[in-house]
């Protein structure tokens, strides 16, 4: 499963991103997960490479539930536009 997430910019105003979108964007910029979820070559979507793993392992320690399809159905709930403007903005604020 393939995510986009345009590039970071350089402010940090604004409202925050939901934090659905927050969590997600922490577990997919944590190196130590790479091997189950991590941003895409182009660093613009993130890729679940295991989704056994990822609903078993990472799930739990970000969410309250371990259900992929869960997880999958609440991205869906943003639209490409919007995914994308948030994922932006919570990469700024990890900054």
């Amino acid at each position: 499963m393939e995510v986009g997430r345009d590039a970071a910019s350089t402010t940090n105003s604004g409202p925050s991103p939901p934090p659905f979108l927050s969590k997600t964007y922490d577990m997919v910029d944590d190196p130590s997960t790479d091997s189950i979820v991590s941003w895409s070559d182009h660093n613009n979507s993130f890729v679940v490479w295991n989704a056994p793993l990822f609903a078993r392992d990472l799930l739990p320690k970000f969410f309250k539930h371990n259900n992929f399809s869960s997880f999958v159905r609440q991205l869906n709930t943003y639209g490409r536009k919007e995914l994308s403007k948030a994922l932006r903005l919570a990469s700024q604020l990890s900054w």
